[in-house]
């Protein structure tokens, strides 16, 4: 049955891939059930903790492991920047949807885009404003920004769409902000890798209350173009991560 679960601070969900309701045990970490859905093989903690339960996992605590290490991070948002900006061809407007302390906006910056940033965390944004100086990073959740339609030529989620509550909701929001032939990049870790150990409760990104879905590459892109998104490239990685970018259908 979907919904409020006995405890008040559990919710179940159907698949947000397939609309799938059968699940698989898998194992509990944490007092969480890791399951794995019938129809799509997502693997998603399900019942999960609902919302209000898990933002006490964004704090300044959490952020302060990124903005310890800022000049290293500078450094690989900026390289990431430049291999989304290359076969892009263009300059533009560029959001980065959970953008903690506004590293990669800082580098898109720097290659000649226009920057906006969102994050959960007030500590980590009011770092990117006073030391960064970034005019366009927010506190709260992407979708309650309403930013223009079509507006954006490049929306990243690195490390970021593993932890949002509603799937489709982002993602059909993805989708109404990017421009016709701009690119999204998302980045998450990869459940179906090689290199991701076989018992699955060993894995590192095995992490109850802050992953609430673990993608392969197919879930993925059957999520994306389930909202007229679809998958124009995928870097092979060796890391167990994917690293996929999509366009309008």
């Amino acid at each position: 049955m979907d919904g409020p679960h006995p405890s008040g601070r559990f919710e179940t969900i159907p698949c947000p891939v397939c609309a799938g309701r059968n699940f698989s045990p898998l194992f509990e970490k944490a007092g969480e059930p890791f399951v794995c859905c019938a129809g799509c093989a997502l693997v998603l903690i399900n019942p999960r903790p609902r919302f209000e339960a898990l933002e006490h996992t964004y704090d300044a605590q959490y952020s302060r492991g990124y903005i310890d290490k800022a000049d290293k991070k500078l450094a690989r948002c900026t390289r990431w920047v430049s291999r989304v900006a290359k076969p892009l061809g263009r300059r533009g407007n560029w959001l980065d949807v959970g953008c903690s302390a506004g590293f990669v906006m800082a580098a898109a910056e720097a290659a000649g885009f226009t920057a906006w940033g969102v994050e959960l965390e007030p500590a980590a944004v009011e770092f990117g404003r006073s030391e960064l100086g970034l005019e366009r990073i927010v506190c709260g959740t992407f979708e309650a920004q309403r930013y223009p339609d079509a507006f954006f030529d490049v929306v990243s989620m690195y490390d970021v769409i593993e932890h949002v509550p509603d799937l489709n909701a982002t993602v059909q929001e993805l989708a109404r902000v990017l421009k016709p032939g701009g690119l999204i990049e998302i980045r998450t870790p990869d459940v179906s890798h090689w290199a991701r150990p076989r018992e699955l409760a060993r894995w590192k990104e095995i992490k109850p209350s802050e992953h609430l879905y673990y993608f392969s590459p197919d879930t993925l892109t059957r999520l994306f173009a389930s909202h007229d998104l679809r998958l124009v490239h995928r870097r092979l990685l060796f890391k167990a991560a994917i690293d996929a970018f999509y366009t309008h259908a």
